[in-house]
């Protein structure tokens, strides 16, 4: 048997100065970790007790960070060290003896919302002996300071969850750096059916209503329709705004025979998204109570679509995994699912919806769809697939 690969993964568990500071000491030098109480003869001290407070899983409520991990981790052909680099401690340490790795593994988490430390630590890589890998989160954040890690530390693979095409727009002049489409995918460890019980949610959603910046509505229109028309078509719908970790999660989407939803990202990437993070940051930071047509006048209007930025998300296969048929806006999906086929397609300006209804309500057409994208995602599309394919791409 073949040893194995001694394998790298930076982690990131939240970001800023103050998730630093308690990492590195209360996880770094003094080995507490999530959920810890502070020393009793300490507990009096709101300082100490709010710093406690912070030792917890900060991404719980985005699945996807747990699951790459737990992929990599479970790879037979991996020795997997995990390094949280808010810890200063270990990641200090790690750096110091990167070459010992055969394989050094940047997750999402680690280069999402905050490249500070990866930055500060580029001219590191420099001596590693191991193939670097570059997962990017939130493609449409920071993307300057990521291709600049990119360009300064030249990956061997630089991992995107968009469709190639528009990864390769994005960062295909970055050097010798090879771009693979790498989408999330399904954990069934943790999205499954629960049982063969009634389901008594015809049509649910949990999750962010996207903010004005991303320059489209489709997915907000799909959601608020069902809110507000659909009890009036007979169906039950139960439609909240706030995210679940992955066991609530689960049981949520074990109470629903149907989701709705659309592809994540948007259509304008033009100027290399810099379209989007200006208006990103005007939605965010000088008008957060700017309306869509608002910014959609200021931004978009006059622009036209080039490549999309569209992909499929890791709650499509979330649903898929409970088994719950999915009514999603038409899209590409990565390729991966097909419309009428693994869901129910909707068109971009609803006008078919209530066709997509009558269609739902075919309960043995919506199980036969639910079962048949079920066996073609858990043979074909789980993270553990993913981090197989990875490693023989390598």
């Amino acid at each position: 048997m073949k040893e194995r690969l001694s394998t790298l993964f930076l982690h990131a568990n939240g970001f800023g100065r103050a998730i630093v500071g308690v990492d590195t000491i209360l996880r770094g030098l003094l080995g507490y970790g999530d959920g810890d109480k502070p020393p009793r003869i300490l507990r009096h001290s709101a300082t100490v007790r709010k710093a406690f407070a912070e030792l917890r899983d900060v991404y719980a409520k985005l699945s996807y960070i747990g699951d790459w991990r737990e992929a990599f981790l479970a790879s037979p052909r991996l020795a997997v060290e995990v390094c949280n680099v808010n810890d200063l401690v270990h990641f200090g340490r790690c750096l110091w003896r990167i070459r010992r790795y055969d394989l050094l593994v940047i997750s999402h988490a680690a280069a999402g919302d905050d490249m500070t430390l990866l930055s500060r630590a580029a001219p590191c890589f420099d001596r590693r002996r191991g193939k670097l890998i570059m997962f990017i989160g939130n493609e449409y954040d920071l993307l300057d300071q990521k291709l600049a890690f990119i360009r300064a530390t030249e990956p061997d693979f630089v991992c995107s969850q968009l469709p190639l095409e528009a990864a390769t727009f994005l960062y295909g002049d970055c050097g010798r750096s090879r771009i693979l489409e790498m989408p999330h995918a399904l954990n069934p460890r943790h999205y499954y059916p629960i049982g063969e019980g009634q389901r008594e949610i015809d049509i649910g959603f949990r999750g962010d209503i996207y903010w004005p910046f991303v320059g489209d509505r489709e997915r907000t229109d799909l959601i608020e329709w069902f809110e507000h028309h659909g009890a009036s078509v007979g169906l039950a719908c139960d439609i909240g705004r706030e995210r679940l970790d992955r066991e609530d999660w689960n049981r949520f989407l074990n109470r629903c025979k149907g989701i709705v939803g659309a592809e994540s990202g948007t259509y304008y990437l033009n100027d290399r998204g810099k379209l989007l993070e200006r208006a990103r940051a005007y939605n965010l930071h000088e008008n957060r109570g700017a309306t869509f047509t608002e910014v959609f006048r200021k931004f978009y209007a006059d622009q036209p679509r080039g490549i999309s930025g569209k992909s499929i998300s890791s709650r499509h296969f979330e649903s898929i995994g409970a088994k719950a048929c999915q009514i999603l806006v038409e899209g590409h999906y990565n390729g991966i699912l097909d419309a009428d086929r693994h869901y129910i397609a909707v068109k971009r300006d609803l006008s078919n919806i209530g066709e997509a209804v009558e269609r739902f309500r075919d309960e043995s057409y919506r199980q036969r769809m639910v079962d048949e994208t079920y066996e073609y995602v858990l043979a074909e599309h789980t993270y553990d697939r993913r981090v197989e394919q990875l490693l023989s791409a390598i």
